[in-house]
């Protein structure tokens, strides 16, 4: 969910259009059930990610949507792999998927957490105070009786370390792929009619999608 209320329709904005130009694709698509599938694929990503924007969206259940999206990865792997046309394309739409994926695993998909250090008074009452290694005292043996980082309370669970640099990877890959999109779109824009402006509108779509998910993951990091 993202805080400030402007960034938060910006987000939306872009995951709708991108929504609306996959749903444009499905009504005239030309290439068979395949790209009927890929284009719903996406369509339903851009949905979900205007919808996690939200407060009530980052609410929602995690678990299914985690699973549903590491299938869609798997779909445009098998795409990958069969197809060798457009080989690079479904790559990264393979790694998008594994992003969505991974975004519900991180906002509570899996457990992702290490545990948190446990203060002495949230030690269960029938728990001997003489426990081998522990110093009754409040201190840790070993640490010359002083206090553990624990005892002046109680830690709640942090993020373990690798889940701060995976999403890191997802904000520096996804700005990339901002920047490689923002490029085709001059490029296309500059090409005489007939030599690639038509392409614009999908330009778009994915640059608007990969700009979105740069940004989700920069508000999680």
């Amino acid at each position: 969910m993202i805080g400030d209320l402007a960034l938060r329709w910006v987000v939306t904005l872009l995951f709708l259009f991108s929504a609306a130009v996959c749903v444009q694709a499905i009504a005239a698509n030309k290439h068979g059930v395949s790209s009927a599938v890929s284009h719903s694929l996406h369509a339903i990503m851009a949905v979900a990610m205007a919808v996690m924007a939200w407060p009530r969206g980052a609410e929602l259940p995690t678990r299914a949507p985690m699973i549903f999206f590491a299938a869609a990865a798997v779909w445009f792997a098998a795409v990958t792999a069969r197809n060798s046309d457009h080989r690079a394309g479904n790559v990264y739409h393979t790694l998008m998927m594994l992003a969505m994926a991974w975004m519900y695993a991180a906002m509570g998909g899996l457990a992702l957490t290490k545990a948190a250090p446990v203060a002495m008074g949230d030690m269960p009452a029938d728990m001997p105070a003489d426990m081998p290694g522990m110093d009754v005292s409040g201190g840790h043996a070993g640490h010359g009786g002083h206090a553990g980082h624990g005892a002046a309370g109680v830690v709640g669970p942090e993020p373990a370390s690798w889940v701060g640099v995976l999403n890191w990877l997802c904000v520096i890959g996804f700005g990339a792929a901002t920047a490689f999109w923002l490029y085709r779109l001059v490029t296309a824009r500059l090409a005489p009619a007939g030599h690639g402006a038509h392409h614009t509108v999908g330009i778009l779509c994915q640059l608007a999608m990969a700009a979105g998910m740069a940004i989700m993951f920069a508000v999680m990091v």
